[in-house]
C-alpha cells in the first residue's frame, strides 16, 4: 500500500466501534496500521469480537465501555485511551449515534428530541472537548465525525430530530477547523447515505428500504466497509490538505455541500 495511506502505529479512538460502521472503521484503520481503542456502551460482545479481529490483523486493540453522552464517562474513556496509546490519541472517530425512533414533528416529544440531540450531537462536542486539547499538546491529530445524508438533504419526514442533529455534526467540523487548523488538527465529516446495516434493519421496514434503494443512481445500498474507506482516507496523510470538509458516501443519491 502506498505510504500516503499508511497510519502505522498511530492510535485511534472509535466511539461506537464494536458494530456496523464503527466495527468496519475500527478494522480498516487497523489494516492501515493503527492500534485501536474500540469504545462501546451496550454492545460488549460485539466490541470484544472487533478487538479479536484487530488483533488477528497484527495490531493492538482494547475495548472500553463508556456512555459518550456522559462527560464523566468520556473523561474516563479518554484517560484509558491515552494509557493504551502511551499518552497519544492520533485519530478520533466520532461514530456513536442513532435514530432512537422515527417521529413526525407532531409526535416529537421533548424527551425524544433531547435524547437524540445528546446521542448524536452533544456527545460529539463533549468527546472533541476531551480529546482535541490533548491533540494540540502532542502536535496534531485527525478527527472524523460520522454525519448522515439526513443532515444535508433533510432525511425523511420522520427524522426531523435526527437530521438536524447530524447537520450540526457536519457543521461542527467546519467551526472547529477555524480554531484548530493552525494547530495541525484536521477535522472532517463523513456523511453516509443508505447503508445496509442494523440501522435500517431496526428503523426501516424492508419494503420501504427496497423502495429507497430504487432511488439511488448506483442501484444499490452501500456497505459499512465503504464508509470505512472514506474514514481511513481522512485519517491518512493522503488527505493532508483537507479539513472542514464533508465526504458524502451515498452512491450518487445526494451531491450537495
Amino acid at each position: 500500500m502506498s505510504s500516503l495511506f499508511r497510519i502505522d502505529s498511530e492510535v485511534a479512538l472509535v466511539t461506537g466501534g464494536g458494530r456496523d460502521i464503527g466495527r468496519a472503521v475500527s478494522l480498516e484503520l487497523a489494516r492501515c496500521g493503527a492500534d485501536v481503542v474500540v469504545n462501546y456502551h451496550r454492545s460488549a460482545a460485539d466490541a470484544r469480537r472487533t478487538v479479536a479481529e484487530i488483533e488477528a490483523l497484527g495490531r493492538r486493540a482494547v475495548a472500553v465501555e463508556a456512555d459518550v453522552t456522559q462527560p464523566r464517562e468520556i473523561e474516563s474513556l479518554v484517560e484509558k485511551a491515552l494509557e493504551f496509546g502511551g499518552g497519544r490519541i492520533d485519530i478520533l472517530v466520532n461514530n456513536a449515534g442513532g435514530l432512537v425512533r422515527r417521529a413526525l414533528l407532531e409526535d416529537l416529544t421533548p424527551e425524544l428530541l433531547d435524547e437524540v440531540l445528546r446521542l448524536n450531537f452533544s456527545s460529539v462536542v463533549h468527546v472533541c472537548r476531551a480529546v482535541i486539547p490533548r491533540m494540540v499538546k502532542q502536535g496534531g491529530g485527525k478527527v472524523i465525525n460520522i454525519s448522515s445524508i439526513a443532515g444535508h438533504n433533510g432525511g425523511a419526514a420522520t427524522t426531523p430530530h435526527y437530521g438536524a442533529a447530524k447537520a450540526a455534526v457536519s457543521n461542527l467540523a467546519r467551526t472547529l477547523t477555524k480554531q484548530y487548523a493552525a494547530s495541525n488538527i484536521r477535522i472532517n465529516s463523513v456523511a453516509p447515505g443508505v447503508i445496509d446495516n442494523r440501522f435500517h434493519e431496526v428503523h426501516t421496514p424492508r419494503a420501504d428500504f427496497e423502495k429507497l434503494v430504487g432511488t439511488i443512481p448506483m442501484g444499490r445500498a452501500g456497505t459499512s466497509e465503504e464508509v470505512a474507506g472514506a474514514v481511513a482516507f481522512l485519517a491518512s496523510p493522503a488527505s493532508s490538505y483537507i479539513t472542514g470538509e464533508v465526504i458524502h458516501v451515498n452512491g450518487g443519491l445526494y451531491f450537495g455541500q
